[in-house]
């Protein structure tokens, strides 16, 4: 016959498991909840992949050939009085390529654009995320083709936004005879969200 002692143990082992099993679903609910966060920000657009070719700005090419780029249209851009880019592109004593912000090169009447860049390591197609840090504000780099360029711009866009910029990553491919820039980049057009993944970015 069993005394009350002996039977109280393994009654309080079970009632004691069942409450920690019990917290532990309440974790994992509350976890779950916290990340499909209804009042969370999520991207409305895809990333923009595009391509471009230019020339330096001193270089050889065709008179009012474009020397720059244009994240907002992805697009380049001529190095003109309305000074409508981002970066201008130009060489070097020594070949290689100066990535120019807009500040640097002129602004327009409507104001100077702020412009981060940041060299990013690694291939162009495996940087999938702009760095939280790093960034150098209206300031030249210096690159040759191959290397990535993280870009990260003030964006009218976003003037209501909880973040008030974009991100944009690009790279030079190729340089041919007569200093014409062959590259690709791509923009990522939400407010705040710093992935280059394909489609519509989670973060």
């Amino acid at each position: 016959m069993h005394t009350p002692n002996s039977m109280s143990r393994p009654f309080i082992r079970a009632r004691a498991l069942a409450v920690l099993t019990l917290l532990a679903a309440a974790g994992a609910a509350a976890a779950v909840a916290a990340c499909s966060d209804p009042f969370a920000l999520k991207a409305q657009y895809s990333n923009v992949p595009f391509v471009y070719s230019l020339y330096g700005i001193s270089g050889a090419g065709p008179a009012n050939a474009p020397a720059a780029l244009d994240f907002a249209t992805q697009s380049a851009a001529r190095v003109d009085g309305s000074f409508a880019f981002d970066v201008a592109f130009d060489f070097d004593g020594g070949g290689k390529i100066r990535v120019i912000p807009q500040r640097l090169v002129g602004a327009a009447v409507s104001g100077a654009r702020t412009v981060g860049l940041q060299l990013l390591a690694g291939d162009y197609a495996t940087v999938l995320e702009a760095p939280p840090r790093g960034w150098q504000f209206d300031s030249t780099v210096t690159i040759v083709p191959g290397q990535v360029v993280g870009v990260r711009l003030a964006s009218g866009s976003c003037a209501y936004q909880a973040s008030q910029e974009i991100y944009a990553k690009f790279v030079v491919d190729s340089v041919k005879t007569g200093g014409l820039i062959f590259g690709r980049g791509l923009v990522n057009p939400n407010c705040g969200f710093k992935s280059f993944a394909d489609g519509i970015p989670s973060h």
